[in-house]
């Protein structure tokens, strides 16, 4: 009995994987394209450059409108199949929402009388769809509508591209067009959704609110804003530090190698988001520490499979993907790899608050990685500039990751494996085969000797899970 319960989670966690791997790659491939779209009409680097900083300034704000009711939302759906509390949960987080939407309008619309400030209603308009957007998605996904979740995604980022050739290619609108495409795409989400699952319909009532559930939420919820803004503090101030003591050559550098190790962050994230849902789905189970081992040791082992594969495949196809100017990023991708790696196992440790309930045990542990990475970024950047940045990012989520494993220890018990250590061996002789040897034939090399012996050292569970997706069983013939 305990075997057949045991494949089922697997199962439905390898199901659930899939989902959320079709909704986050088809979404990221069309918004990857739309960039050399965007440059051929768009030619003003500057207007790019204030799109950007309006954009963050934006991600900056929207934990504090949307109180992170977002998590908050999705955290106490999923928790029950009762009617009534999932009308009081989606009524309590709808009220706030709209309260506090009303608030930024009246208060954008009354700045810009006073204020001349490019854009300012269309970054108010954005960030008043993209809170909406993100509140309304994690509402589905809490009710259990996993594919309902992942084909919004798809559908806006189809709507972004459909209304970007309207506005930016044919009616010639420029940054203005780009604003106006995010906009409609993310208001159109909203009102598919609500025809097709008529949330709004079906759960909201004035006469569901319940007061300890309310307070509930917002004790799981409001710890969340101050974190969500460190998160957003420890991200972009890496560019900051890097301009300022290197210039704007080196920052444009790191940002182009980020943008090929943003692949990695989109499958840790498919991960996450998965491991999300099923993680507090079983974190009551009676094997719930044993499960949840098991889980976290094939991620680390996958997790390091994936960035020497991507590391030297890259570098292999460098010279026809990359353009001649920025052949000498290549040297960073390795490293910059890792970090991705370190952040994500970080991240899988923060369920541990979540599942519990306890996201005020999350920020703490974020105010102490800033203070690391401030100091780290301040030193290494003059010392080594983008390496410095990256060693600084690794020290930082690895500062990060070692809090975690040892604070959530009181929520869930996490126990390495042998394997996971021979697999940091392996990353290291690769890492070190990386920046002493290369060359066309030194990576093939490097890559079919890591194959064999990856595939030679791999766990028993690991290999069963991937051959299960795999068109054959092993004794077919």
């Amino acid at each position: 009995m305990e075997q057949v319960a045991e494949t089922s989670r697997s199962k439905k966690f390898i199901k659930d994987l899939g989902i959320y791997a079709i909704g986050n790659l088809g979404s990221k491939l069309i918004t990857f394209l739309l960039v050399p779209f965007y440059t051929f009409f768009i030619t003003d680097p500057a207007a790019f450059g204030y799109y950007d900083i309006c954009v963050n300034t934006v991600f900056c704000l929207i934990p504090i409108v949307g109180m992170q009711l977002s998590e908050g939302g999705f955290r106490f759906l999923i928790d029950t199949k009762d009617k009534a509390v999932q009308r009081s949960v989606i009524t309590y987080v709808s009220t706030v929402l709209l309260r506090n939407a009303l608030l930024v309008t009246v208060v954008g619309v009354m700045a810009g009388l006073f204020v001349d400030i490019k854009y300012l209603y269309l970054s108010i308009a954005f960030g008043l769809a993209q809170t909406l957007y993100d509140v309304e998605l994690q509402l589905v996904r809490g009710l259990g509508r996993t594919k309902d979740f992942v084909s919004a995604g798809i559908l806006n980022t189809l709507l972004i591209a459909l209304t970007s050739v309207l506005f930016v290619a044919v009616m010639d609108m420029g940054i203005e067009g780009v604003f106006l495409s995010n906009v409609m795409a993310r208001f159109l989400v909203l009102a598919a959704i609500e025809l097709r699952m008529g949330i709004m319909r079906k759960y909201f009532r004035r006469s569901a609110f319940s007061r300890s559930l309310n307070r509930e939420i917002r004790r799981y919820s409001l710890p969340l804003i101050p974190a969500a803004l460190c998160w957003w503090f420890i991200s972009s101030n890496n560019y900051y530090f890097l301009q300022y003591f290197r210039g704007l050559a080196d920052t444009g550098y790191y940002g182009f190698v980020g943008r090929f190790t943003g692949i990695l962050y989109i499958l840790a994230l498919i991960f996450y988001q998965t491991w999300q849902q099923n993680a507090i789905e079983q974190y009551n189970s009676p094997d719930r520490d044993r499960f949840f081992t098991k889980v976290f040791n094939n991620y680390f082992y996958l997790l390091t499979g994936l960035v020497v594969l991507f590391a030297f495949g890259l570098r292999l196809n460098y010279f026809w993907v990359i353009g001649a100017e920025f052949q000498s990023t290549s040297k960073y991708i390795f490293l910059n790899a890792i970090y991705v790696m370190v952040f994500a196992l970080s991240s899988f440790f923060e369920l541990g608050y979540q599942c519990s309930k306890r996201t005020r045990y999350i920020l703490p542990s974020l105010v102490i990685v800033a203070v690391v990475n401030l100091t780290c970024n301040y030193f290494l950047v003059q010392l080594w500039g983008i390496y410095g940045i990256i060693v600084s990012n690794i020290l930082t989520w690895g500062a990060l990751l070692t809090y975690r494993a040892f604070d959530t220890r009181k929520f869930m018990t996490i126990r390495f494996n042998r394997i996971n250590f021979m697999a940091i061996a392996i990353l290291v002789i690769f890492g070190v085969l990386y920046y002493v040897w290369s060359g066309p034939v030194a990576d093939i090399v490097c890559l079919s000797a890591f194959l064999v012996l990856y595939i030679a050292l791999a766990p028993d569970e690991f290999r069963n899970i991937i051959l299960q997706k795999l068109p054959f069983k092993r004794g077919n013939t």
